[in-house]
């Protein structure tokens, strides 16, 4: 089966292509929120570098939140553009997940985060059991100190990844290396492996709270 794989949930961009068990390529970018300008020419030269034909593709995979909600909607009408054109399933993936999966080897809890704005973080909570990441609870929006309060509550092992990494000082954690610190489109093809993807056709976005323009358009209507 081949997979096309793409992220643009977080500040970086990242796409895959795997045939099977084998990832024929994959190209991360992490220049900023210009997704709108990057992913097309970034598939194109991925294509044209392992020399594959995207009519050949049989799923399209993407993370679909949470995160930045202009990324989000790019990635995923993006996804679904391909599902439409060679009618194939586009599946959705949680970018908190996919982020966890670089760390599938740590012993011990796994916290995901991701920038939500004004100090607070999507949060997602994972444990590793041979390989293989399961949650083991829902995904939560928490302010940083909220975040700081809740690692300290926890007696096992803890590995910190994503946009908090920078804002939560305890010497207890383990810290996520830059070199795994974003979402790898690669795992996001791996994810979809234990999915029903026969059942899914487009993929849908995961948005957590209201976007910062609909927060600002509500204040100033508040003041009408």
């Amino acid at each position: 089966m081949n997979i096309l794989s793409i992220d643009t949930s977080t500040s970086s961009l990242s796409i895959c292509v795997r045939c099977d068990d084998t990832i024929l390529g994959e190209i991360t970018l992490n220049n900023g929120l210009v997704h709108s300008t990057s992913l097309m020419p970034a598939l194109q030269s991925l294509f044209n570098i392992i020399n594959f034909d995207k009519n050949n593709l049989d799923a399209v995979a993407v993370c679909v939140g949470p995160g930045s909600f202009t990324g989000i909607r790019i990635g995923v009408a993006t996804a679904n553009a391909f599902s439409m054109a060679l009618n194939i399933p586009s599946i959705s993936v949680d970018s908190l997940h996919a982020l966890a999966m670089n760390f599938d080897y740590f012993d011990g809890i796994i916290i995901s985060t991701i920038d939500a704005q004004r100090d607070n973080y999507y949060v997602g909570i994972y444990k590793s059991d041979k390989n293989i990441i399961t949650k083991i609870q829902e995904n939560s929006i928490m302010s940083d100190d909220e975040l700081d309060e809740y690692i300290q509550t926890i007696t096992e092992k803890v590995l910190l990844c994503g946009d908090a990494i920078d804002i939560i000082k305890n010497n207890n954690i383990t810290l996520a290396k830059t070199k795994d610190n974003f979402i790898k489109a690669s795992n996001i093809s791996m994810i979809i492996d234990n999915l029903d993807i026969k059942s899914q056709k487009y993929a849908t976005p995961t948005y957590m709270r209201k976007s910062q323009a609909e927060i600002a358009y509500e204040e100033k209507h508040k003041k009408i």
